[in-house]
């Protein structure tokens, strides 16, 4: 297992809580951002822990867990990064603090699991 954190400026672009139980985050991140953009797609398939640290606060708070919906780019390198997960993973209150807010520190994080590589024989 391998720890893997990746840190970006991103603004808030929503969430919605379905009757289900399935709550859908999304954030923005710019053109400044897009290597981070990238290195998110090694979380793809893992449970991604989601910290924001707004510039009021002191210390980053936990938002929940969450799997990677999809990570998208646009024409001017924007990317748009969707994640999803259930209710019980999810800190609602603390999503509801990133509403007002234009641009913060989003810091994700998972344990992702090393491929081994096989040895070839010759």
């Amino acid at each position: 297992m391998k720890r893997i954190k990746v840190q970006s400026f991103c603004s808030y672009k929503g969430h919605s809580v379905l009757q289900n139980g399935s709550v859908n985050l999304t954030f923005k991140a710019p053109y400044s951002e897009i290597t981070n953009s990238v290195q998110l797609l090694q979380l793809l398939n893992n449970d991604v822990n989601i910290q924001a640290k707004l510039g009021t606060e002191p210390k980053p708070f936990q938002l929940g867990t969450f799997r990677i919906k999809s990570v998208g780019f646009d024409g001017d390198g924007e990317s748009t990064i969707k994640f999803n997960s259930l209710n019980d993973f999810v800190d609602i209150d603390a999503i509801n603090k990133l509403i007002t807010k234009d641009e913060f520190r989003v810091r994700f994080s998972a344990n992702v699991e090393e491929e081994e590589e096989e040895e070839s024989e010759e």
